[in-house]
């Protein structure tokens, strides 16, 4: 319809903003038998002065249960025969979440139902959603006086329910509710030991059988699929600490990585020899790091000193490395802290390749050494590509890819192709490259360019576009190589002599 006067209309030919996806989550999978569970809503009714006092409480844990409601009505007596008027019983029904007691009462209407007959009553109702008991201490001979409708109140969910990823952001008191038997209260003080880091837990159920807890481990693992649509947190360093010396649950852990795009850390058994820390760094890829040797950590609830896995450490570095550096950063040559020594020590010496640490680190293992203080000793990860081995790069190409990718998802799936489209599209990576590029920046370059091959008459009739992305990425400076040789004119220089100088004689 042709309209007199002004028209606005909005374009969608404009660049897009790219925000870079948080790098920096962990994702835990552990034991935790003692963890708090879940609490009931409740609501007491009555007093304990007349021995009315009565306690209900929904019968599930959790929130829902502040939704309940408790009502009290008097109940009517029978008048059909008004010779013989009949009291009313006490009742109750639920329904609709609603609890409806009946008080039972004389002829005349007076109330005289007591707390031990409501009890009885609620207690009798097949599927109620809320139970009832007297007040702890009282006898419950005391007539209950009518309420109304009156909600349940102080449920609370359970906070680490198995299986099932849960949040903590950096926080003791939370880590505390795990308890302190199993493994996942000790792994989140090894994070928090390096940085208040966000963690997203699940809880495998304990179990006295190792095959079957190996099963649960990896029920967990996949769990963490789901932090994503629950917690809105991806976990992108993913670690099992001490059960992820099995290989089922370490080629878990990788696959997991490989669908979430995040990279992965496996402990070392106890003990464990250079050679077999090597030769098993061989059966993983691009996406594993292997770690040796364990450390020793004062327990902070029993004081005792003992090995522990070094992955949660590990982790708490990597995120800390995040936070004052960047994810582009290696976190190799930085100091690792919670931790008091290591269980084993290997030799390291400066510019040798045929020391221990530097073979580990040859054959994609990192270490610890001591340089001033503990520091992790690393950059790769098990890969033989000459750039995606180092942990930085992969972790680079994952931010950038998954931002890109997300920003695409949103703003452009769906749209018309035209040139618009492509101009939009395009204009919008090559704008976030180029705000990622620098000195303190991820990259060192790069661009996009709609590809001129595969973007044919058929393909884009099909509704496929086709773009390219080339980035250049920063390498860690793994090896600095310096060549020295003695020049002795410096010598001649600094005595004051040339060879142009000439001999006095007397």
């Amino acid at each position: 319809m042709d309209v007199h006067g002004a028209v606005t209309k909005e374009s969608d030919s404009q660049t897009q903003a790219i925000t870079t996806v948080n790098m920096s989550v962990i994702g835990l999978v552990g034991t935790a038998p003692d963890a708090l569970s879940g609490t009931a809503a409740t609501l007491t009714l009555g007093s304990t002065l007349v021995n009315n006092s009565i306690v209900y409480t929904a019968a599930a844990v959790g929130t829902d249960g502040n939704q309940l409601q408790v009502t009290a009505v008097s109940g009517v007596p029978d008048t059909s025969d008004p010779d013989a008027p009949v009291g009313a019983t006490t009742s109750a029904v639920f329904a609709d979440d609603l609890l409806t007691i009946t008080l039972g009462t004389d002829e005349t209407g007076a109330v005289t139902a007591t707390a031990v007959d409501v009890v009885a009553a609620v207690t009798a109702v097949a599927d109620s959603g809320i139970t009832a008991a007297l007040y702890s201490g009282t006898t419950g001979a005391g007539v209950v006086a009518p309420v109304s409708a009156t909600n349940l109140t102080g449920g609370a969910a359970e906070p680490f329910p198995l299986y099932t990823p849960a949040l903590i952001s950096g926080s003791r008191s939370k880590a505390k509710q795990l308890g302190y038997s199993g493994t996942l209260y000790a792994d989140m003080n090894d994070i928090l030991n390096n940085i208040g880091a966000l963690v997203v837990v699940v809880r495998a159920e304990d179990d006295d059988d190792p095959e079957q807890q190996t099963a649960n481990i990896i029920q967990g693992i996949q769990a963490l699929q789901l932090g994503q649509g629950t917690l809105n947190y991806q976990p992108r360093i993913l670690i099992a600490p001490d059960w992820s010396t099995d290989d089922g649950v370490g080629k878990a852990l990788e696959s997991m990585a490989a669908t979430l795009r995040a990279v992965t850390y496996l402990d070392s058994p106890s003990m464990a020899t250079a050679e077999s820390v090597a030769i098993r760094a061989q059966e993983y890829g691009a996406r594993v790091e292997i770690l040796r040797p364990r450390i020793m950590v004062t327990s902070d609830i029993t004081g005792k000193n003992s090995a522990r896995p070094y992955s949660a450490v590990a982790a708490g570095l990597r995120v800390a490395t995040d936070s004052n550096y960047g994810y582009w950063w290696s976190k190799s040559n930085k100091e690792v802290l919670g931790f008091t020594g290591l269980e084993q020590v290997d030799d390291y010496v400066i510019g040798s390749d045929t020391c221990t640490v530097n073979q580990l680190n040859q054959a994609n293992v990192s270490t610890i050494i001591m340089q001033d203080s503990y520091k992790h000793w690393g950059n790769r990860l098990c890969s033989s590509d000459p750039q995606l081995r180092f942990e930085a790069v992969r972790r680079t190409m994952d931010a950038i890819e998954d931002s890109i990718q997300l920003m695409i998802t949103k703003n452009y799936t769906d749209r018309p192709i035209d040139a618009a489209f492509s101009d939009s599209l395009l204009g919008s990576i090559n704008s976030y490259i180029r705000q990622n590029t620098g000195s303190g920046r991820p990259l060192n370059g790069g661009r996009a360019w709609a590809d001129p091959d595969l973007n044919t008459e058929e393909t884009l009739a099909a509704g496929q576009f086709y773009y390219n992305v080339a980035l250049g990425t920063k390498s860690p400076a793994e090896e600095i190589i310096g060549t020295y040789s003695i020049d002795n004119s410096y010598t001649v220089q600094a005595l004051g002599l040339s060879s142009s100088s000439s001999t006095t004689t007397a």
